[in-house]
């Protein structure tokens, strides 16, 4: 069987992947015939400065470009700038930076000779002077831009110490971020795009580091809380039909990070600590009695800008004790980004990082748990702890009444653990009355037999959890080269290698564990090793004044190695191989079809699927044929832009977006606590996607963004659970509806005060809901409503600089409280997540030049929250740090 099927593989690879083939062969052909000419004959120099408008001071760190090219630099702290060779011609030089509004002049170059272009700029509020290049995979102002893109700056990732990604972009508007604390899960959604389960399995949301995928290929997930950004200079979060251009993966959205590269010599380090306060008197947890967790910090990086090279290079190091039980973190990551100019019109450039984690695996809070009735009882009391306290049944009259009803049927493994060794050897619950000898027994009679000393009623508890640990590494080395081969055409090729690998280690002890339906044997694992390699290619061609084309093609291979989610049943602690290859081509036109009036149409065809052909749901059982091995899909988009004034604009977009089953929803077996279940007949799911927005700009001081959208899925994947076994299994559900309205606000009425405040209002319906059909989602408040999605979201910030050294900052973030939940439902939604306000406050004080200080406390009210259901998130947090740049 094994070489039939081996012969299948081989044919099925030959017949279904030559268009891969195709799409690599065409990738390295375009690489390699591409010429690398010269022009430094035909090139001058320009220089100039960038003042600020108010006080005639240089302005540091503004982007300035040559408008149409790849050549541009920045200012330095006194706002100079220099640009070499730059073609002698006329040149329109750009000058863009958050905060201020962009503006532009035109320049004679000579050859030979140096130019001068002084700039001074005004300050606006942070939306107006955004630039965007993810929406239509270039440049764009934010006045121009069709589709809904938010832009996190510099100074929002720099407000935090040691900050994380989820931290950044946590109160953009429609993005709500669940974390369950420690190393374990954290899922972002955007516009209600996911749910919560554990691994992060099926996100879809794109995560990009400088357009480089970083999601864990074979499950989908980012560990959002693992991302550092010091080597971060800003955050595109794409929402809607601009995720299209993106293919698979990108449904939800896409959150591309930029890596950092300096225009100058520098030298940067820091380091901060904290602590976690105590939460309050009534919290009766163990683990906080006379403890008090700590957190430390540190980063150290160098980078500098000579000639055509420039580089930067930075080593980041997080160490948390962990705000609840086995929540404790520890981080190494180091980030490197080079780039290096060939000549004025083609550079190579490299981003590449490695970082290592470990900590626990945080479960949720105590319970007790009635097994045979699945009855659980939380404890929120003891909210920082983790341990399950459990009887099988609540009584014996339960236990008899239990053997009455299954009379005859066999024993299932669940069950099997639980019973006395004496009756452990029973294939099936016995029939009454029982002959046992020259006597029967009754039901009742046996259950006090089974039971004895209270086996199978008293409570016992379970701390075993305490000691199980998550270990992960993620790296990326990515390469890109940039051909600007005319004033018209440019060419970008890039390869890229992912290395993600995600270890569970359950005892650690040397007897096995006793969970309340799982045993866990010393040296127990679970592991998912994947080695992804990809290439990519586009040409971007501005045919005229009015027309730009874009023509680009994609493919990657990914090699799995696991102990848990290949085809076949997985054998306990050892190691199977599945591949998965994904092939894509798309086409992007952007015609301004009138002065005010500009269209963004681009299509992209997907194909996705993996070597096997068949699974093996049950040891040594039936193989079942994989219904849907390889997927694919045409995503169309259609975007308008409208100018209606200088400093108004809207916009309206439609797309079709889809996304290919991962192998983890494909082939779960192994959920910690509870069970999957694989699905062979798991299809692809789709999103139609619609949008219509408005930005305007009231003055510098004031701008209003505002956006309403409506995504409808087809075949959406969701995990469906069944109490009653402890299983779940993911299936498409045929229709779902999320639809709702976001807004906003940015006011700077001074160079002092800036203000930012925003509102999200989502309705996400499960359009296919059948009561009977999910009888664990029939038991929320409104089953019809799509789990852990919440209905409002508010962000708010105010920054405030009474003196010229000092910044002080409030932030707050409002989440209502969820209609539907997948694992602890009840009518009355009690113990749901959301329905909180949490409020963080920080300083900076610049010391001199080269030294910032700074104090933050986190959730200054102590509020004791969940952003996950039966997760405590962190309580009050006190952090200091210094940052040190020369």
């Amino acid at each position: 069987m094994k070489t039939k099927h081996a012969q299948s593989v081989k044919t099925k690879h030959a017949e279904a992947f030559r268009f891969f083939r195709f799409v690599l062969s065409a990738f390295c052909l375009m690489t390699l015939l591409m010429p690398l000419p010269s022009y430094g004959a035909d090139t001058g120099t320009v220089k100039g400065k960038i003042t600020d408008k108010a006080d005639g001071e240089g302005v540091f760190g503004a982007s300035v470009t040559i408008a149409g090219t790849n050549i541009g630099t920045s200012t330095d702290a006194n706002g100079n700038f220099t640009i070499y060779n730059v073609p002698a011609k006329q040149e329109k030089i750009s000058v863009s930076i958050v905060g201020y509004a962009p503006t532009s002049q035109v320049v004679s170059i000579t050859a030979g000779q140096t130019s001068t272009a002084n700039f001074t700029i005004g300050q606006t509020t942070v939306m107006a002077s955004e630039v965007v290049v993810g929406a239509a995979l270039y440049k764009q102002d934010r006045l121009e831009v069709p589709v809904t893109v938010n832009v996190v700056s510099p100074e929002r990732i720099k407000q935090q110490a040691n900050p994380t990604l989820d931290q950044v972009i946590e109160d953009v508007p429609g993005v709500v971020v669940t974390r369950a604390g420690g190393q374990a899960t954290a899922t972002l959604q955007i516009r209600g795009s996911n749910t919560f389960q554990g691994g992060g399995i099926g996100t879809r949301v794109q995560g990009l580091y400088d357009g480089f995928p970083i999601n864990n290929p074979e499950s989908g997930e980012i560990v959002w809380t693992t991302v550092n950004m010091n080597a971060s200079d800003k955050v595109e979060v794409l929402k809607g039909a601009a995720a299209t251009l993106y293919g698979s993966g990108a449904m939800g959205g896409v959150v591309n990070v930029y890596g950092h590269l300096p225009e100058t010599f520098e030298v940067k380090a820091g380091v901060s600590g904290g602590f976690y306060d105590a939460p309050p008197s009534s919290d009766q947890s163990v683990y906080r009695k006379n403890f008090t967790p700590w957190l430390w910090n540190s980063y150290v990086g160098i980078g500098n800008k000579s000639g055509p090279w420039s580089y930067d290079l930075v080593y980041s190091h997080a160490d948390d004790q962990g705000y609840r039980q086995n929540a404790q973190t520890l981080l190494n990551d180091i980030k490197l980004k080079t780039r290096y100019d060939i000549d004025a019109k083609q550079y190579i450039q490299i981003s590449a990082f490695y970082n290592q984690t470990e900590g626990g695996y945080a479960y949720n809070w105590p319970y007790d748990l009635s097994a045979a009735t699945q009855t659980y009882v939380p404890h929120p009391e003891y909210a920082y702890d983790v341990w399950t306290r459990t009887n099988v049944f609540s009584s014996t009259a339960a236990f008899a009444q239990f053997l009455t009803a299954n009379q005859g049927l066999p024993i299932s493994p669940a069950f099997r653990p639980l019973l006395p060794a004496s009756f452990s050897s029973l294939t099936t619950w016995p029939t009454f009355p029982l002959r046992m000898g020259p006597t029967a027994i009754s039901a009742d009679q046996l259950a006090a037999i089974i039971n004895s000393a209270g086996a199978l009623t008293n409570f016992k508890t379970y701390d075993v959890y305490t000691d199980d640990i998550i270990k992960r590494k993620n790296a990326l080395v990515g390469a890109n080269y940039v051909n600007l081969l005319s004033d018209k055409l440019s060419l970008d090729t890039r390869v890229y290698y992912t290395y993600n690998d995600s270890r569970i280690e359950y005892n650690l002890t040397n007897t096995p564990q006793v969970y309340p339906l799982t045993t866990r044997n010393p040296g127990d694992f679970n592991e998912n090793i994947a080695n992804r390699f990809g290439a990519g290619a586009k040409l971007d061609w501005r045919a005229t004044d009015n027309q730009r084309f874009l023509l680009g093609i994609d493919g990657n291979i990914t090699d799995v190695k696991t102990t848990q989610i290949a085809a076949e049943f997985p054998v306990p602690n050892t190691f199977h191989n599945i591949q998965e290859k994904n092939a894509a081509a798309f086409l992007q036109d952007e015609w301004k079809i009138t002065d005010s009036l500009t269209s963004l149409m681009s299509v992209r065809y997907d194909w996705s699927g993996i070597d096997a052909t068949q699974a093996e749901l049950t040891a040594g059982g039936t193989l079942i044929p994989l219904e849907n091995r390889s997927v694919d899909a045409i995503s169309p988009r259609i975007a308008l832009n409208y100018k209606a004034m200088d400093d108004m604009s809207f916009r309206a977009s439609w797309g079709n977006s889809f996304r290919a089953p991962t192998l983890e929803e494909r082939f779960v077996r192994d959920g910690g606590m509870v069970h999957g279940t694989p699905n062979p007949y798991l299809d692809k799911e789709t999103m139609t996607a619609y949008e219509l927005g408005v930005y305007k700009q009231f003055s510098d001081k004031v701008s209003l963004d505002v956006a309403g959208f409506i995504n409808n899925y087809d075949n959406l994947i969701q995990s469906v659970i069944d109490l009653s076994t402890l299983s779940y299994q993911y299936k498409n559900i045929t229709k779902a509806r999320i639809w709702g309205i976001e807004t906003n606000l940015n006011y700077r009425p001074s160079n002092d005060w800036a203000f930012n405040a925003s509102y999200t209002y989502m309705n996400a319906q499960n359009l296919s809901y059948v009561k009977g059909q999910d009888t664990t989602l029939d038991l929320n408040p409104d089953p019809r409503w799509l789990p852990y999605r919440p209905e409002n979201t508010i962000s708010a910030s105010a920054t405030w600089k009474p003196v010229n050294k000092l910044a002080l900052n409030l932030t707050g973030r409002y989440v209502s409280k969820y209609k539907a939940i997948s694992f602890f439902p009840n009518p009355d939604g009690l113990y749901y997540p959301g329905d909180f306000i949490v409020i963080n406050v920080g300083a900076k004080y610049q010391i001199d030049k080269n030294i910032i200080a700074s104090l933050h406390c986190n959730n200054i009210g102590n509020v004791q929250y969940q952003e996950a259901e039966w997760f405590m998130a962190p309580g009050r947090s006190y952090v200091a740090g210094v940052d040190l740049t020369f």
